[in-house]
């Protein structure tokens, strides 16, 4: 038997070895050991149940695991997660009166100690980085943001988004030889009723797929019949194949479908063999309704008012991966997705409107870009416009005259996007201002003018340089893009009055780091999370980025190459990017609250109707953003 101080000092070393204890000090590690509770569960009992009130308890667990699986109402278990040694449980409901969202059960004999909130009350507010790491667990953590949202709509807007990809997938994939001919191949999606065949190896590892239309388009369409015979799997596949495995989500298969415009996902087992193939189709029979025919959808309009039909079926789509608990990196990457193929859509209607009306194509190469959260591919909800065109040289005499061109064209643009709910921007960053639309030489000028004087062009900057192409020839977009990769990263000056403009943004926390909201005017009592506190995140890793000659534009995108680089490490990555999920939910789920009441979204919220532990995510989030402002500070030698 140990003494009590021998327990104590047990205890201390176990917490130690435990993120995110091991991140506190001996003192506060002695603190907590005092105060816990010890608990052993023999294999196959409950540690939580599903459905049951929230028991204000951590769970670590020393010794032994247990699942994490949720029941339906027929009873039907999905286990959707393990603890080992080391690991807690228990999170999603420890500051809250919520019910458990999922049941935990010892899968063997499983020794832990037990946590209470009062314990942790003020670690809380003596470690910034203890209490932020509990914002990381994103899984757990975003059910809990889930929440409110999926109370009023379950049953309304789900059906399978949220199912695991082995649930959907057709197991029976059909396959031939890479020496197989075009007879063979024929013969096989004949005889199986196929519309699509896999070619693989000798050890059955994919090495490409032939689809119906390949047949019809490489085959069928040459113009000697005779020599068609001749053709093999390996010259007619379609290589560089998309996979998944098979525990991810159907979301994840729809998401790779829609980025890069193909109809099948196949389905890889753990060592990179043939397991199954996920088809669009099985997607959308997975689910209750047809919405996600909306891809093919917006490449079928001829008209902007037939496009604008469409906008309820996208606001459907941002309203099943809430209420199906996607994660929001994928909400916002999807939408976005979405966003762009409309862009995409109107641009087209434009170019032909342009024709009709006898303005012409146009005189030169030319692409769109966006700027904004739609640069970043952070959209979820329909925005201000933030775009631009870059048109490629001509020579001076000819410079007025194309450009009149492609105001005019952006003028359609503009205006179509805006008959689809796309508001114009109030500073006028759009692609029929003149300010706004340059040849590659003139947007070269543009961008020299605005770094010699920064003082009164800075936010132009900001604005500008999250740019991304969207239509027309790439290689501009390239071209300026590595301009302005080589111009930002040498420039000290340039990237000192980013982090500037940045720290002269108040942000809302006061006293004991208590959130501050808006005190008078329309918002008294309310929170703008896009200006409060997004918006510091975005420039400050923007900046790093720069530095460090970083051309994506997404912010957890940017994080990751930061932390390729080891710029940043590991641990503040982690809490910066379960900081930005946080500010990034609770303004999706607003804003798809308000869109349903037929508001218009805005980024406003009111920390008075969180709950507790929403609230206590909020103010967490907020404590790490004001650290990414000191690290940001103390690296760039800002001093302000």
């Amino acid at each position: 038997m140990l003494t009590d101080a021998e327990k104590i000092k047990e205890r201390v070393r176990n917490l130690s070895q435990i993120m995110p204890f091991c991140l506190l000090n001996a003192d506060q590690l002695k603190r907590i050991a005092v105060s816990l509770k010890e608990e052993t569960y023999p294999a196959g009992t409950f540690l939580v149940k599903q459905g049951e009130p929230s028991k204000h308890v951590l769970f670590l667990i020393i010794r032994g695991k247990a699942e994490i699986f949720v029941a339906d109402k027929n009873g039907d278990e999905t286990v959707t997660g393990l603890r080992e040694a080391a690991e807690f449980l228990g999170e999603t409901v420890f500051l809250s009166n919520k019910e458990y969202p999922a049941s935990a059960r010892a899968l063997e004999k499983t020794h832990c100690y037990l946590l209470y909130p009062r314990i942790t009350a003020k670690i809380y507010e003596e470690s910034a980085d203890f209490a932020a790491f509990i914002a990381r667990l994103l899984a757990d953590r975003m059910r809990i943001l889930y929440q409110k949202f999926y109370d009023e709509e379950e049953g309304q807007a789900g059906g399978g988004f949220s199912k695991r990809i082995e649930d959907i997938m057709v197991t029976r994939v059909i396959t031939c030889s890479p020496e197989d001919n075009v007879g063979q191949i024929a013969s096989i999606m004949d005889s199986h009723n196929v519309s699509s065949v896999v070619v693989v190896d000798n050890d059955g590892k994919p090495l490409g797929i032939i689809t119906e239309s390949d047949l019809v388009s490489r085959v069928l369409c040459r113009g000697n019949p005779a020599s068609i015979f001749f053709l093999t799997a390996k010259k007619l596949m379609t290589t560089g194949l998309l996979s998944l495995k098979r525990y991810d989500f159907s979301y994840q298969a729809f998401l790779l479908m829609v980025k890069h415009r193909i109809k099948h996902v196949i389905i890889l087992d753990e060592k990179d063999k043939l397991l199954g193939i996920v088809a669009m189709r099985d997607i959308i029979k997975s689910r209750k309704t047809g919405s996600f025919a909306i891809v093919n959808n917006i490449e079928a309009v001829k008209s902007i008012k037939a496009l604008a039909k469409l906008r309820p079926e996208v606001d459907q789509v941002l309203q099943a991966l809430l209420v199906e608990r996607a994660p929001v990196k994928e909400i916002t990457s999807l939408i976005t997705e979405f966003y762009d193929r409309i862009t995409r859509k109107v641009i087209e209607i434009a170019e032909k409107a342009m024709m009709a009306e006898g303005y012409g194509s146009p005189p030169v190469n030319y692409c769109w870009i966006t700027m904004g959260s739609s640069g970043r591919k952070e959209q979820f909800a329909r925005t201000d416009q933030d775009n631009g065109i870059i048109f490629a040289d001509v020579d001076a005499e000819r410079e007025e005259k194309v450009k009149k061109y492609f105001l005019t064209l952006g003028g359609k643009v503009v205006a179509g996007m805006e008959q689809y709910g796309f508001s114009p921007c109030k500073g006028k960053v759009m692609a029929n201002n003149a300010a706004w639309c340059h040849s590659f030489r003139g947007w070269c000028e543009t961008i020299e003018r605005w770094s010699a004087h920064l003082t009164e062009n800075v936010r132009l900057m900001t604005i500008f340089l999250d740019f991304r192409y969207i239509y027309g020839n790439i290689n501009l977009y390239d071209l300026l893009r590595k301009f302005v990769v080589r111009k930002t990263q040498n420039s000290s000056l340039l990237l000192f009055y980013l982090v500037k403009d940045n720290l002269s943004k108040r942000l809302p926390l006061g006293f004991f780091r208590r959130i501050q909201t808006e005190r008078t005017g329309e918002h008294r009592n309310q929170l703008n999370l896009k200006t409060s506190a997004c918006v510091h995140i975005v420039d400050c890793i923007r900046v790093f980025a720069l530095k460090e000659g970083i051309s994506v534009t997404n912010t957890f995108e940017r994080l990751d190459e930061l932390g390729k680089r080891k710029v940043l490490n590991e641990k503040d990555i982690e809490q910066i990017k379960a900081a930005y999920e946080t500010l990034m939910m609770l303004r999706v789920r607003n804003a798809m609250i308000k869109m349903q009441k037929g508001e218009i979204p805005d980024n406003y919220i009111t920390p008075g109707d969180l709950t507790d532990r929403e609230y206590s995510l909020l103010r967490e989030s907020l404590i790490v953003v004001n650290r990414l402002q000191g690290i940001t500070e103390n690296i760039f030698g800002l001093i302000t």
